[in-house]
């Protein structure tokens, strides 16, 4: 009797960890590390900033990147909005995927409209989807079925040719050095002619680098980087508007809320208020 062999052994290893929505403040930063897994990165809300080593990706919300095992990345929330994201570590037994990821993939900034950051998107919505039936007995099979779907997509991905800015380290080095000291003294800024004076170079080449490495200016990251804490602190609701302003050492409370409405079009009070009825929108609709 004649037999026709479809396929001999399959052996098949997929690897899921730490899938969670990740939401935080500007100016949030994540330290840099490093592990033996993909890491899956799709922005939904915000930008988000990754270094590796001297590389800088910045992702926009519906953009993707998937980093390489062992690449050592620092993520960071640099604008003054929230950064919403959805995160997860994976690993897969077939070493060609795997190469195939990594010569093709890996470490790249996937626009929002290519298919890999749509499937990307896709696959978010069915893990969400899935978070509900976790006591269900097929629960594990079907998390399993939606990432090799994804992953198909992913085998069928042209190579993309990163956009990301290849800087010198030192100039990233250096340019930390001074985004730590502006505020290393506390919540009111030191003058960046005062930084650069520390690190012996002149503004000028201080003002360029920064900008280089960061995107924006000294002066713009300083401004947004208070105006954001202020932000947060008033979302909270936990402290008066005289306690705010102490905390971000302004003089007064009136000089406070004078530069907060130039920052943001409104009072610090009219500002707590629209958060709170969007808070209650938002419990009313979850109900």
């Amino acid at each position: 009797m004649a037999q026709s062999q479809v396929f001999q052994t399959i052996e098949s290893t997929v690897y899921l960890y730490g899938g969670h929505f990740q939401q935080n403040f500007p100016n949030w930063h994540y330290p840099q590390e490093q592990h033996q897994l993909f890491e899956m990165i799709v922005v939904l809300q915000g930008t988000e900033t990754v270094f590796m080593g001297t590389r800088r990706c910045v992702l926009s919300a519906g953009e993707a990147m998937i980093i390489t095992p062992e690449t050592a990345h620092e993520s960071f929330n640099f604008c003054g909005n929230r950064l919403r994201f959805f995160c997860f570590h994976f690993s897969v037994g077939d070493l060609a995927l795997k190469t195939q990821i990594i010569q093709n993939l890996g470490n790249t900034v996937l626009a929002a409209d290519t298919p890999l950051a749509q499937a990307a998107q896709r696959l978010i919505q069915r893990f969400s989807a899935l978070q509900a039936t976790q006591q269900q007995p097929d629960w594990t099979l079907n998390m399993e079925i939606a990432f090799l779907q994804f992953m198909a997509v992913v085998s069928q991905a042209p190579r993309v040719i990163a956009p990301v800015a290849q800087l010198p380290e030192q100039q990233v080095i250096l340019a930390q050095k001074m985004a730590t000291l502006l505020f290393q003294k506390g919540p009111r800024p030191q003058s960046f002619q005062a930084v650069c004076a520390a690190l012996n170079f002149s503004t000028t080449y201080g003002h360029t680098v920064f900008k280089r490495v960061y995107g924006i200016t000294p002066s713009t990251y300083t401004k947004e980087r208070r105006f954001s804490r202020a932000k947060v602190l008033l979302e909270i609701g936990e402290k008066s508007m005289a306690e705010i302003a102490v905390d971000l050492a302004f003089s007064s409370q009136a000089s406070f809320s004078k530069q907060f409405k130039l920052w943001s079009g409104m009072t610090p009070s009219d500002f707590r208020q629209t958060q709170r009825r969007h808070q209650s929108q938002a419990n009313y609709l979850n109900q």
